[in-house]
């Protein structure tokens, strides 16, 4: 491999990470896959043995990605805990790649196979995990009922909309809510 230039496997990733956010699960191929990477067919398949394997690796990387954020935002002492939680939400639905795994897992999860659609399950647990952990790092007990209604208000309000294409509602609420169900 030629220093400076990303593996094939890599390649074949951001590539994917592009299409399925562009086009969605079903409307892309391992043929356009192999076609917009440049790369031969053979290639991908020594890569990823099927379309759902090359969705699980970019699932694995992105959550990867998205637990470096969430990590990140945890660290920024000028947010407060409803407005960090609100930003991870946001990343989520500024993120093509992030929110096309949404979209396949909630839009195309019949097509996908039960290891695929749990991996997918994994992967939000654990966003929602990091959001618990931040809470609990800031010294902030809120009960699982409030907790649920601070991750269901961010999700009905910023990432459905997102999903949708419906108009997200107004930060300002959102974060009356969460700082509601925080402070009591």
């Amino acid at each position: 491999m030629a220093r400076g230039r990303p593996s094939k496997r890599q390649l074949i990733l951001d590539t994917a990470r592009a299409l399925f956010a562009e086009k969605g699960y079903q409307g892309t191929s391992i043929d356009l896959v192999v076609k917009e990477a440049g790369v031969s067919k053979p290639t991908v398949y020594n890569n990823f043995k099927t379309k759902q394997a090359l969705l699980l690796a970019l699932m694995e990387e992105l959550s990867k990605e998205s637990i470096a954020s969430c990590n990140s935002l945890w660290k920024q002492a000028e947010l407060s805990p409803a407005d960090a939680i609100i930003e991870a939400f946001e990343n989520i639905a500024n993120t093509p790649a992030l929110l096309a795994v949404y979209r396949i897992c909630y839009g195309e999860s019949h097509k996908l196979e039960k290891e695929t659609y749990q991996q997918f399950k994994q992967f939000d647990i654990s966003l929602v995990d990091s959001y618990q952990q931040h809470l609990v790092a800031c010294n902030i007990e809120v009960s699982n009922s409030r907790f649920i209604t601070i991750i269901a208000v961010c999700r009905e309000g910023i990432l459905i909309p997102a999903l949708s294409g419906a108009e997200k509602t107004d930060k300002s609420v959102i974060k009356d809510i969460v700082e509601s169900q925080l402070n009591n």
